[in-house]
């Protein structure tokens, strides 16, 4: 039998050393993250029954769109469990003339889907839980 001498003991504790450093940068570096999901929840999409054929695909098409905006809301500015603001931000809002609404003006739509969102973004139905690699927080503080 080897006897384990200076160099094997000394090679262990590197490697233990290099395993626990690698361990704790991935740890650092993968984070979770909340984003709205692909397909907007039944409650933000708000069809009335009372609507045609044509006005319902106008608001499907229309809600989608405001959708898309909510998500890019929901991975910069404001995150799930917050409180969104009353009064919709500028960065919610869709071209009127790519989706028009064939049942009210375009800003009493906006104001809608806004309220449609109001009521939704706290469900965690709506939401999706994925991670993300990030290692920015490596190189804060570092001047070039």
């Amino acid at each position: 039998m080897a006897r384990l001498g200076y160099g094997s003991t000394f090679g262990f504790l590197i490697g233990v050393v290099s395993v626990v450093l690698v361990a704790a940068f991935v740890y650092k570096s993968v984070d979770s993250v909340m984003q709205l999901r692909p397909e907007p929840p039944a409650d933000f999409l708000g069809v009335n029954a009372t609507w045609s054929t044509k006005q319902r695909a106008a608001e499907e098409r229309l809600a989608r769109a405001y959708w898309e905006a909510a998500r890019k809301l929901s991975g910069t500015v404001h995150a799930f469990g917050t409180r969104l603001p009353d009064e919709p931000p500028g960065a919610f809002s869709v071209d009127a003339k790519s989706y028009p609404s064939l049942v009210e003006p375009g800003p009493v739509a906006r104001e809608r889907y806004w309220r449609n969102l109001q009521k939704v973004w706290n469900d965690p139905e709506a939401w999706k839980y994925s991670y993300e690699w990030h290692t920015s927080w490596f190189f804060q503080g570092m001047n070039y």
